[in-house]
């Protein structure tokens, strides 16, 4: 089900980033979700700078209660939730690697919301352990 060592590495790799960061004079007064949605997009534009290949995202599976998303996507197609839920249960399946290249597959609306969703699932996660 989820691939804890990808995972992990993950999560151990963006606590530091984000640790790193907030240790700099320029950094002092930035949130940490900031720091996390820092540390996040230079893995989006890596990504997207490789070919990407189409993925077909689109499921009848109905929103989870319990929503990461963030609060612009209210009003979304069905579709478009699911979407980017979808892409954020990757990354702990999968891991931050292959889910970006999902993630950039995608239009462009959908990967904004998945990185504000991923910023805020990840800032919880790092809250949870104490790694920030």
């Amino acid at each position: 089900m989820f691939n804890y060592n990808t995972l992990e590495k993950d999560i151990e790799r963006l606590s530091q980033e984000v640790v790193e960061k907030k240790n700099l004079p320029e950094h002092k007064d930035v949130l940490e979700r900031d720091l996390i949605k820092q540390a996040i997009t230079p893995l989006i534009f890596q990504t997207k700078s490789k070919t990407a290949e189409p993925v077909n995202n689109s499921q009848n599976a109905p929103v989870a209660e319990e929503s990461v998303l963030p609060d612009y996507l209210k009003d979304s197609p069905a579709e478009i939730k699911l979407q980017v839920e979808k892409l954020v249960e990757s990354v702990f399946s999968d891991g931050l690697e292959k889910t970006m290249k999902k993630a950039v597959a995608s239009n462009a609306f959908v990967l904004d919301a998945f990185h504000d969703a991923l910023t805020d699932k990840l800032y919880d996660e790092l809250k949870t352990r104490k790694l920030i």
